[in-house]
């Protein structure tokens, strides 16, 4: 109890005779001298904090990615609705936040940062004068070995056909590269989002495959993005886009093709575990199910603390028709992750195969509540609140699911026939020429969906005769 006694009240004398020590020199000082020893201290201050400063920020910015934003410049249209130069940027920061929170990849989240500290320290004037602060991030960048890629860009406004189109063009700095430039008519909630997820194609092309994948149902780009990671340029992105691709090749039912990009990825680093969710899926798409639950289960022998392990364990258990421990499964996932988008609806999905609506409503319920960002959750919870016979409380989550994702046809067939069952007959049939027009032109949606499509098909052409 006694055994620290002596080393803190020998600590406690030290402190006391330092306090002595400087009491009695400050006594011996006359006023000018103290003024003289206070500017020295404060020149010190003001020379030496905003630098140490800078070096952290730009060392932590270098650290994460070496991407940072500076503040996009609005036009005054923006300004009078609240979005400053700085909220907008914020809004886009907060949009890519969003697109990594839903991401269920592997890999590590790409991280955008906000430049204006280093613009606040880089006017901070010093008596020496102000701080050289690209001298500070090129001794970093030496030390460090990494580029500091600073993007810049600015949004436009146009008028056309009584609608007005705003459009983001960013910018990458050294280069004055063009990284993205896209327009929308929507407003500019769809201008962020869509510019969001333009701007993480161009700089982790594989967490953006993998959200157009997992959240958008478009393998289309998917394809295309895993095409660009696997071309290189993209560090440590190779077996995470093999894997995706895997998972991609096993949907199309190409088993052997989806084993061997699995088995590439393995061998690039032979203790990537998610290797063994996409060897799963690839055995299960050859029919070769035992071996495939073997699979799931050595993934979740090798990592029983991460939400994915059980994801796909309950994949392939509801494969083997063993619906019981899948539901097992999933509710292990959302114990571990509860944003796990997919789990969710899985998860639902049973409960509606076996009969049990009530706890399918539940899960999808609780779903949209924890991750109310989900344009599938808030599609889903819609369709479940129309079978139960509430299709005006559907109204509300179907416009939240069109609204996330604009172009979905799923979502505007869904909110069509919506819109149709609260009597807004011109939004209806608007909406309604929209999918006429995409099923035109060559796009498919699924037999389920064909049927409600066509009818909806039907309604607009009989709106002549209507009238």
């Amino acid at each position: 109890m006694f055994s620290n006694y002596k080393p803190r009240a020998v600590a406690a004398k030290q402190r006391g005779s330092v306090r002595k020590y400087l009491r009695s020199h400050v006594e011996k000082r006359t006023f000018g001298e103290l003024i003289v020893i206070g500017k020295g201290v404060a020149l010190t201050l003001l020379t030496v904090v905003p630098t140490v400063l800078a070096i952290i920020v730009v060392t932590n910015a270098i650290h994460d990615n070496g991407v940072v934003m500076t503040y996009l410049r609005v036009p005054q249209s923006f300004e009078a609705i609240g979005f400053s130069s700085e909220t907008a940027t914020q809004q886009l920061l907060d949009e890519i936040s969003a697109l990594n929170s839903q991401s269920l990849a592997a890999k590590p989240k790409t991280k955008v940062g906000d430049a204006h500290i280093l613009e606040a320290l880089a006017s901070v004037e010093t008596p020496a004068g102000s701080l050289d602060l690209k001298s500070v991030q090129s001794l970093i960048q030496r030390v460090l070995g990494k580029n500091l890629i600073q993007i810049s860009g600015e949004i436009t406004t146009r008028k056309e056909d009584n609608r007005e189109f705003t459009r983001l063009r960013l910018r990458q700095n050294p280069g004055r590269e063009v990284l993205i430039d896209v327009e929308t008519s929507q407003g500019p909630q769809d201008l962020f989002r869509k510019a969001a997820l333009n701007l993480l194609e161009h700089i982790d092309p594989e967490i953006a495959a993998g959200i157009y994948w997992r959240e958008y149902r478009d393998e289309e780009n998917a394809w295309r993005l895993t095409a660009i990671a696997l071309a290189g340029g993209y560090p440590d992105a190779e077996k995470y886009a093999l894997n995706l691709k895997s998972f991609i090749l096993a949907s199309r039912g190409q088993a052997d093709e989806a084993l061997k990009a699995s088995d590439q990825a393995r061998a690039i680093d032979p203790h990537f575990v998610p290797a063994e969710y996409s060897r799963a899926f690839a055995l299960l798409a050859g029919g070769r199910k035992e071996e495939a639950l073997a699979a799931a289960q050595l993934g979740v022998e090798r990592d029983p603390n991460f939400a994915n392990s059980y994801n796909t364990l309950g994949f392939i258990l509801s494969g083997l028709g063993r619906n019981e421990d899948a539901i097992v499964a999933f509710k292990e996932v959302l114990r571990l992750n509860r944003s796990h988008v997919t789990a969710y609806r899985r998860l639902a999905n049973i409960y509606g195969i076996l009969g049990r609506p009530k706890e399918a409503s539940e899960v999808i319920f609780n779903g949209v509540a924890l991750v109310p960002q989900s344009a599938l959750l808030q599609f889903d919870y819609a369709e479940d609140l129309r079978k139960n016979g509430r299709p005006h409380a559907a109204i509300g989550p179907m416009r939240k699911a069109y609204d996330l994702q604009p172009d979905n046809l799923t979502f505007i067939i869904g909110l069509a026939e919506a819109e149709l069952s609260e009597g807004h007959e011109t939004e209806a049939l608007r909406l309604a020429s929209i999918v006429k027009s995409r099923l035109r032109s060559g796009e498919k949606v699924g037999p389920n969906f064909k049927t409600r499509s066509d009818a909806l098909i039907s309604r607009l052409e009989t709106k002549p005769a209507l009238e």
